[in-house]
């Protein structure tokens, strides 16, 4: 039996916040826009839910009702035991709990007009002048198809040979606050491939252990060291909601294939590799490919537009894993600069919302929108 055809100008996959990003510039510029999720929402997502200030200031809505704690202060523990305590009064990090957050989001597109559809991607035909899309139910035809659906991207996997080489893998779960007789600020443990975080909310706790920098003679974490974790930083080892799942963290690969087919947010691997902020490129990503959609009068000029994009994240990805490789293999060093003078530096460019490119090097990684 043959499939029912779908039609739209843009069709997004996936309806997080790189996709709802994109979805909300495109909406307000007049197009015809369709989100494909193959979940229900609100859905588990498994993230720490930290959005830092320039996050929130690239959203179109406020955070005031979502919000659950601001990180005003940030403790950072190393390898020997000693801890470096950063402060800003304005906050280095809003949290959210990821749920409430990207159901708020999907809604808020719903309410402009954006269509959503479940279903999962089961092929992709690029032709000519149109990308045609197959779910197990439709063939969905549009002019534009924009992967936005994660680490684990089935547009990347069916329309590139990008496969993440190294592949970063975390651990998280919840644990109640009621459980702890500790009260623990938005904390991070470093180890040598990586760390553990505590990121407190209203009445939880979201705990987490990743590698960061990948080692092929390290194991990934294990859901025992998450306990161990947890045992250690708060005294308990009753954690709810334990989630295994990978970052996509090797954007620095990825070019598009296609003058219609882009991928954004972890589908490209923008996932920086320092503390593991994945939600800034996301909405970043799905802000640029939708202005280079607008702004643009053909295919060839939306691939030129989103591609000076990459090549300032890639720059701005590439700061991040020579951070990292610092941070996590050169302790010693790395607890005396963030000590002595860079943590100051770094805690107040996050709290004001800056990129780290712009914390170093004082200019901003992006083209101009």
């Amino acid at each position: 039996m043959d499939k029912i055809i779908k039609h739209t100008d843009i069709l997004i996959v996936g309806a997080g916040p790189s996709g709802c990003m994109a979805a909300n510039i495109l909406k307000d510029s007049g197009r015809n826009v369709t989100l494909l999720d193959k979940y229900d929402f609100p859905r588990h997502k498994p993230c720490a839910g930290g959005l830092t200030p320039k996050t929130v200031e690239e959203l179109p809505f406020e955070i005031t009702d979502l919000k659950q704690h601001d990180s005003e202060k940030m403790l950072f523990k190393f390898t020997n035991g000693k801890t470096v305590d950063l402060n800003n009064e304005s906050g280095a990090c809003k949290m959210v709990v990821r749920e409430e957050f990207d159901n708020f989001f999907l809604n808020y597109v719903k309410n402009k007009g954006v269509k959503l559809m479940k279903g999962k991607v089961i092929g992709v035909n690029d032709a000519p002048d149109e990308v045609i899309v197959e779910t197990s139910d439709y063939k969905i035809k549009c002019k534009f198809l924009i992967g936005a659906d994660g680490a684990n991207s089935s547009v990347r996997r069916l329309t590139t040979d990008l496969k993440f080489k190294n592949p970063v893998f975390a651990f998280e779960g919840l644990v109640d606050r009621k459980l702890s007789s500790r009260n623990v600020p938005t904390k991070f443990v470093f180890n040598e491939l990586g760390y553990g975080w505590i990121f407190p909310k209203k009445d939880h706790y979201n705990v987490g252990i990743g590698n960061l920098v990948y080692n092929s003679a390290q194991p990934k974490p294990k859901k025992k060291d998450l306990f161990s974790f947890v045992k250690d930083e708060l005294d308990t080892d009753e954690i709810t909601h334990i989630t295994g799942f990978p970052i996509g963290t090797e954007g620095n690969e990825y070019i598009p294939t296609s003058e219609r087919t882009y991928l954004i947010g972890d589908a490209a691997g923008l996932a920086e590799t320092l503390l593991g902020e994945g939600i800034y490129n996301a909405i970043i990503s799905g802000k640029y490919i939708a202005n280079s959609i607008v702004g643009a009068n053909n295919p060839k000029e939306v691939y030129k537009e989103y591609l000076k994009f990459l090549m300032g994240m890639k720059k701005e990805l590439a700061l991040y894993n020579k951070a990292s490789k610092i941070l996590y293999k050169k302790q010693r060093m790395s607890y005396w600069m963030l000590k002595l003078f860079f943590g100051k530096k770094f805690m107040n460019g996050y709290s004001e919302g800056k990129t780290l490119t712009e914390i170093i090097k004082g200019k901003y990684p992006f083209p101009s929108t």
